[in-house]
């Protein structure tokens, strides 16, 4: 196959060398062929920046799978677009039996093209996607809620496509194509397919979306459903209270579903550019499998994994934003004074440090806890910081490890756990599961999915949950659900 000419070469490619690429794939031909295994072949080269919403609104009508992500810790961006390779998973091991399967694909992977110095993590080709909150048979409630397969309990993926970009005065981005090429594969249609897709995925110009400037508050008819009632739910935090005061376990994270049917399909890149604008300190993410999107924009991190440093975010205590500077003020004064709020807190900082000690060289909790205020809601937050993390652990070992922390299910996590399957009668999905990546060193983010909806075509489900403690009471506990709700009802444009 020649090489491309200047002519028809990509637009945003500029003079990357299809001879290059193709060089890659055949290399990655011959070592499948000489030990009967699929190999990863990765190619990149250089971009100029590109708006992450609007190229993951374009890509994603030309691929059945992808993943936008915009991380609050670096205001770096990932867009993910095709399937090179899937690690689905089931069962309590989903998460360890995945971190196996990527580090057998990755260790020999044959890469090529002008790879961007400038990322200070995401080297090399990626693994994304993420885990539902629970494994099947435990999602399944004496209640009789079943499982559904709107999002398998483990979806992750090497996409076809990745687009990686960094923040800063000079924002750079990197392109990468990859493709696991099998013993009996032909490299050159690898490569062709390869080019095909990006020349799909990546137009000379991206138009603005549309309705991204416009406000639908208010366009919208809706039947909203709440599950369980309200009624219902504040029982059943009387009912955690009750076991809690009785010593069963110390903490509980009680979550509810509202479900949304609306009169025509959700616009999803106007809701992530309102979630973008509203929510600036918050990760931004979306996955599309098939016909289901699961999308938000989550104050809390799981864990972030690079330079030998862990980090994991302690984010639990929740009070509204005030109308004024003043009431604000108020506000925040009972937060951080609160008793109950801190024992909250408290909880899942305890569990983070004793998580990452045997992990790390050491452990450092700083001042906290801090004040997070975001446009809706404050939050106690302190970030635990573990260094020296010996070679050899990446960052899916830390994921399989602290999740779910006690903010997402309870403390001590077996019992918390047990009382929910059992109690709370309701199918979390992917909500309070975890969304992220891990490069080739095994270095990534995860997010802990909050603040995020469910959506097929005009159906939404949005969640919210709360940590129930020996002092919770259950109006105040509603109340701040409804708080939480807020961020993804205006984001559909349903307020």
């Amino acid at each position: 196959m020649p090489a491309l000419s200047e002519a028809t070469a990509l637009p945003l490619l500029g003079h990357a060398s299809h001879d290059d690429l193709l060089d890659v794939c055949r290399r990655a031909a011959r070592t499948a062929q000489s030990q009967q295994r699929p190999v990863l072949a990765s190619w990149a080269t250089r971009l100029r920046h590109i708006d992450p919403i609007a190229l993951w609104s374009h890509g994603r009508t030309r691929t059945d799978r992808s993943l936008l992500w915009r991380s609050a810790w670096d205001r770096s961006s990932l867009v993910a677009l095709g399937t090179a390779h899937d690690l689905t998973e089931r069962g309590e091991d989903r998460i360890p039996a995945t971190r196996a399967s990527w580090e057998q694909l990755i260790c020999d992977a044959v890469t090529g093209g002008q790879h961007d110095e400038a990322l200070p993590t995401g080297q090399g080709p990626l693994l994304v996607g993420g885990f539902s909150f629970a494994a099947a048979d435990a999602a399944a409630t004496a209640a009789g809620v079943s499982a559904t397969a709107d999002l398998p309990e483990a979806l992750m993926w090497v996409p076809s496509l990745q687009i990686r970009g960094s923040a800063g005065l000079t924002p750079m981005a990197e392109l990468r194509l990859n493709a696991v090429l099998h013993p009996e594969d032909d490299p050159e249609q690898t490569a062709k397919t390869l080019i095909h897709l990006a020349e799909e995925c990546l137009p000379e110009r991206l138009a603005p979306h549309p309705e991204a400037s416009s406000s639908l508050h208010g366009s919208l008819s809706s039947a909203v459903r709440d599950l369980p009632s309200a009624q219902q739910w504040k029982r059943l935090v009387g009912q955690a209270v009750d076991r809690i005061r009785a010593g069963a376990f110390e903490k509980v994270v009680l979550a509810r579903e509202v479900r949304v049917s609306a009169d025509r399909p959700f616009d999803l890149p106007a809701a992530l550019e309102r979630l973008s604008r509203t929510y600036p300190d918050a990760t931004l993410f979306a996955v599309e499998h098939g016909a289901h999107t699961f999308f938000g924009a989550t104050p809390e991190f799981l864990v972030r994994l690079g330079g030998g440093t862990v980090r994991a975010l302690g984010l639990a205590g929740t009070i509204p934003r005030g109308s004024t500077p003043g009431l604000d003020a108020e506000l925040e004064e009972q937060l951080t004074g609160s008793t109950k709020i801190r024992h909250e807190h408290d909880v899942v900082v305890r569990m983070l440090v004793d998580a990452l000690r045997p992990m790390s060289g050491h452990v450092d909790t700083g001042t906290g806890p801090n004040v997070l205020k975001l446009a809706n809601v404050q939050h106690l937050a302190t970030v635990v910081e573990g260094r020296d993390v010996p070679q050899g652990l990446g960052i899916l070992h830390f994921v399989e490890r602290l999740h779910p922390t006690p903010a997402l299910g309870g403390h001590p996590r077996e019992e918390a756990l047990s009382w929910l399957q059992h109690n709370e009668g309701l199918e979390r999905g992917w909500y309070a599961g975890t969304v992220g990546w891990s490069d080739a060193l095994g270095q990534g983010e995860f997010a802990v999915a909050i603040r995020c909806a469910l959506v097929r075509d005009n159906t939404a489900s949005l969640y919210a949950g709360c940590g129930i403690v020996a002092d919770s009471d259950p109006q105040d506990e509603y109340e701040e659900t409804v708080a939480k709700l807020r961020p993804m009802r205006q984001a559909l444009g349903l307020e």
